[in-house]
Order: structure tokens, then C-alpha cells, then sequence
């Protein structure tokens, strides 16, 4: 089901493309620009990039935060690094899971969604630039209520659900108050925003937090699918409803620069990783230590073309 909605959504592309990333990311408001090119002519004749940074590859960082108070700034469960490459026309979402080892700037080594906690989205981002030499241009953050929204907003989404992931679904439902939701057993069903937020959340099925992090990848995916079937009214009640949820860098003039390649971004190849990539960690003290040297080489590859 799930690479059928893919096709689906690579064909036709994506009309509100960054309303997707509401899926622990962004949102942006609904424009149907005309089909544009990735560059833009200088009055010299040279070409320069439409990306907001005027780049070649755009990185924004996707954050998707526990936080049930103004107390602190919860934990950062979803931390996803998208990438757009104008050049390679590819796009390419990279997890980084919780339990990483990190060294976070002025505050020593912790597992990586300590700096979230300790220091917010500003302080994941020099994280992750630092222990990856990465340049992260902007941030996004959503919380489970913002992402509980959006996928009822779009109807739902269709997953899969074993029954040990139902058992541990049912749980988290609980803890958000959300009994009524309850699933009967493991199944395909359509999740609404309570139940998905739940399955993102699974952790102690299968191999802990790898898992997880795909799970997070395919809720995500069947969104973008999802938001090919709203119309401009649909699309519009969805941004007004979660926009003022989200907290972002983006300012609004770098938001209509990447409204307009919409078009051309629903023709990219969509990739997608993990780290740490299988193979090159080892774990020690309870957190997962890369090998920074193979993991930056192979992740500069997949999002520079280095």
C-alpha cells in the first residue's frame, strides 16, 4: 500500500509539499506556483540557486518534541534531517536516532537528543553540525497534539499494525488520555492522529529505536501521499489549524522561495537512511557510537553527491 501512494505521489507531484514535514517538521501555506527551474538568472548571465540559502542542497532540520508543558523543551523523539539537492534533484530524509553518542556543544558528551532537551532546536542543530560537518540551514518542531492534528486533517493514515505493536500503541493511548481509541488487535488500519502519534512512538518492538525511526519514515510518507487528495480549501483549513503550532526559523519570505519549486521538487527521487548506518557503530555506555569517519563520508554522499 505504501509504495503504491508513493508512485502516486511522485507522479503528481506535491502541491503543498512542506505541509507534508508537519509530520514532526514545517508547515507552509498552500501555493500552486507555475512549473520553475532550480535556478534563477543573475542579470550577468550567471545562474543562482532558489533555495533559500542560495545553494546547492538545502538541509532543514525536523524536530518532533515529547513536550507536554511550557516546564522545558522535552525530549526531541524525531530527529530527521530533510535534504533537498537541486542538483541531484533528490530528496532525502535521514533519521538520527535519540541514543546516539554526541559531544553537544557546552555541555559534554550525552546521548543526542539531550541537546534538544538541555538547549532546544538551536542547540541540536550545532550538534549535529559539529559531529557531522553538516550545515543545517533552518529548524522546525512540532509537538504530539500539533502531529495528532495534521494526520486528521488528512483523513488518517493507512498502516500496518502487528499485534505486538498494538499491545504497545494501546499503552501509549493511555498515557494520552485516549482509551477510546484503542486498537482490537494487530491489522491494516486507517490511524487517526492520536493512534499514529502512538505508533510513532513505539520503541519496544522489534529492534528498539531503528525501528522506530521507520516508523516514523513511513507515517510521514503516507502523509505526503495523503495531501495529494485535499483540495485548496482542505489545504488552507489545514495550515490555519497548525501553523500557530509550529515553531520554526523559516522566515516567511524563505517559505514563498520554497513554495515555488513545489513543482519541480514532486519529480525528485525520495531517499531515506538512518543513522547509525548498520555496520558502522558500536555501542558503548548505553549510547551508539558511530565510526564519524566511514558515517560522514557515506552521509555527505547520500546529501551532497560528495
Amino acid at each position: 500500500m505504501l509504495k503504491k501512494q508513493l508512485c502516486a505521489w511522485k507522479k503528481r507531484g506535491m502541491a503543498l509539499l512542506l505541509a507534508g514535514f508537519t509530520a514532526f517538521g514545517m508547515v507552509a501555506v498552500p501555493v500552486f506556483a507555475e512549473e520553475q527551474t532550480e535556478t534563477e538568472t543573475e542579470a550577468d548571465g550567471t545562474a543562482q540557486s532558489v533555495l533559500p540559502n542560495g545553494k546547492e542542497v538545502y538541509n532543514v532540520l525536523l524536530i518532533g518534541s515529547d513536550r507536554r508543558n511550557d516546564s522545558w523543551n522535552g525530549n526531541s523523539d524525531v530527529m530527521i534531517v530533510m535534504s533537498v539537492n537541486a542538483g541531484s534533484k533528490k530528496l532525502s530524509l535521514t533519521s538520527f536516532m535519540r541514543d546516539l553518542y554526541a559531544d553537544i556543544p557546552g555541555h559534554g558528551v550525552h546521548k543526542l537528543n539531550y541537546a534538544y532537551a538541555v538547549g532546544g532546536a538551536k542547540t541540536l542543530m550545532a550538534t549535529l553540525e559539529d559531529n557531522y560537518d553538516l550545515t543545517v540551514d533552518n529548524y522546525a518542531v512540532v509537538d504530539f497534539e500539533t502531529m495528532a492534528k495534521v494526520v486528521d486533517l488528512v483523513g488518517g493514515v493507512e498502516i500496518e499494525v502487528s499485534d505486538a505493536e498494538c499491545k504497545v500503541l494501546n499503552d501509549y493511548l493511555t498515557s494520552m488520555d485516549a482509551a477510546d481509541d484503542y486498537l482490537p488487535g494487530g491489522g491494516t488500519y486507517v490511524l487517526n492522529g492520536n493512534q499514529a502519534v502512538a505508533y510513532m512512538r513505539i520503541r519496544y518492538v522489534g529492534n528498539n529505536d531503528y525501528e522506530r525511526t521507520q516508523r516514523q519514515r513511513d507515517v510521514l510518507s503516507v502523509i505526503f501521499a495523503s495531501m495529494q487528495k485535499l483540495d485548496a480549501e482542505q489545504l488552507t483549513t489545514l495550515v490555519d489549524e497548525i501553523l500557530p503550532n509550529v515553531e520554526t526559523d523559516i522566515t516567511p519570505v524563505d517559505m514563498i522561495r520554497l513554495m515555488a519549486l513545489l513543482p519541480s521538487i514532486g519529480d525528485y527521487e525520495l531517499s531515506e537512511s538512518r543513522i547509525p548506518y548498520d555496520g558502522l557503530f558500536t555501542s558503548q555506555n548505553e549510547m551508539l557510537v558511530p565510526d564519524f569517519a566511514q558515517t560522514k563520508e557515506r552521509l555527505h554522499e547520500e546529501l551532497y553527491g560528495e
